[in-house]
């Protein structure tokens, strides 16, 4: 099988959701179909080489050219505006007849605006996440931007319910976001497959943790659901902490940390490391990993990173919102910054607890979002909208 992907970033090096995902899935795709990528390739953003075998086209783009068309398009959400570009069309065009797929995959539906240039052609779209969803939640926490990011997402709620009408299908990673994108149209449901975010994870059970009193927030630190999380965790939760375990640090590691996080290695205990080249020596050394996210859709990737890493989590019940079926024995989950901090001071103190947790999570993980079994189910969508 054909398949053409096509992306708003370079999937590779995967350092953000929607990239991790498309990164996984092309692993698996390109070892059983022929694979063509085109990539929109914002100016400054890294891009790394693909796996062997995937042919890729990168789109170079700008800021002055996001903005002229944002300009052009005043009525579309800015989201999608800003990735209507007539050199991303015109080289979609060229690829789709060059390469002739048998079915289209477009990773997030702010590249709806392509659907024109692939008619005849089956589509599905990755939405991942409500985008919606995240934009009315991020209103609430951001006041002086509220106005705009309530539009924002009535724009993206009708676009999306627009584009999912005009494709072979829609998929998600979660429950919660194909009920938010099908809260107005029930019916859009139908239309919207889940396949939950996969990642790799280990055959064998994790072993008991050594007890360093490491707490880790770990992820793109760039993204506003982080960065607003990790300041009330500053402010709220870690003095708390501190003073139920004076010893116990806390990490901050990840991509694209503002300055507003980086100012937080100032406080007693706190060290931020910006853009690690890996991740896993760091969860190896950490004893608990937090995602204290109040806003944001989709599934928390840093959660499911930890458990698969074998370290036991406390979160949000927003953030748990996005994991589905997910028992309470594998993730600790705190509404309230004095609960959150005796969740986290407890699991310092008691290794055994966070071995049975961390092993919950691991077999839950295991069941839900193998990333064998998550790429598989989504290549499946894919062979069957190219049947059609």
């Amino acid at each position: 099988m054909r398949i053409l992907l096509v992306t708003s970033r370079p999937p590779w090096p995967p350092r953000r959701g929607d990239q991790a995902r498309t990164a996984g899935l092309a692993a698996r795709l390109v070892e059983r179909h022929h694979l063509a990528v085109v990539s929109v390739h914002p100016a400054g953003f890294p891009a790394a080489a693909p796996p062997a075998g995937v042919t890729v086209v990168n789109v170079a783009t700008g800021r002055l050219a996001q903005a002229l068309a944002v300009a052009a398009h005043p009525a579309l959400p800015a989201q999608v505006a800003m990735h209507s570009l007539p050199l991303l069309r015109a080289q979609v065009g060229r690829t789709a007849a060059e390469f002739r797929p048998d079915v289209v995959l477009l990773v997030l539906s702010r590249l709806g605006s392509l659907l024109p240039t692939l008619r005849g052609l089956p589509v599905v779209v990755d939405f991942i996440d409500s985008l919606a969803l995240n934009m009315r939640q991020r209103a609430s926490r951001q006041p002086l931007l509220a106005p705009f990011l309530r539009l924002e997402a009535r724009r993206m709620e009708a676009w999306d319910r627009r584009v999912l009408q005009r494709v072979v299908g829609g998929v998600v990673v979660s429950q919660r976001d194909r009920e938010a994108m099908a809260s107005a149209d029930p019916s859009l449901a139908q239309r919207l497959a889940v396949v939950p975010f996969g990642v790799p994870v280990g055959e064998r059970p994790p072993t008991p943790r050594p007890q360093r009193g490491v707490v880790l927030l770990s992820g793109n630190l760039g993204y506003f659901p982080t960065v607003d999380g990790a300041r009330w965790f500053a402010r709220q939760v870690w003095p708390r902490i501190r003073a139920a375990a004076p010893l116990a640090v806390w990490w901050l590691a990840g991509a694209r940390p503002p300055r507003s996080l980086r100012k937080l290695g100032r406080l007693p205990g706190v060290s931020v490391t910006a853009n690690p080249p890996d991740l896993a020596p760091l969860l190896a050394a950490a004893t608990v990993a937090v995602a204290p996210l109040r806003s944001g859709s989709g599934t928390p990737i840093k959660v499911l990173e930890a458990m698969a890493a074998g370290v036991p989590v406390v979160t949000t019940p927003w953030a748990a919102a996005g994991l589905d079926d997910v028992p309470a024995e594998a993730v600790a989950v705190a509404a309230d910054a004095e609960t959150f901090a005796a969740c986290v001071a407890r699991l310092l103190a008691d290794p055994a607890l966070a071995h049975r947790q961390a092993v919950a999570a691991w077999e839950w993980l295991r069941a839900t979002h193998a990333l064998p079994s998550a790429s598989a189910a989504f290549e499946e969508i894919l062979v069957q909208a190219a049947r059609r």
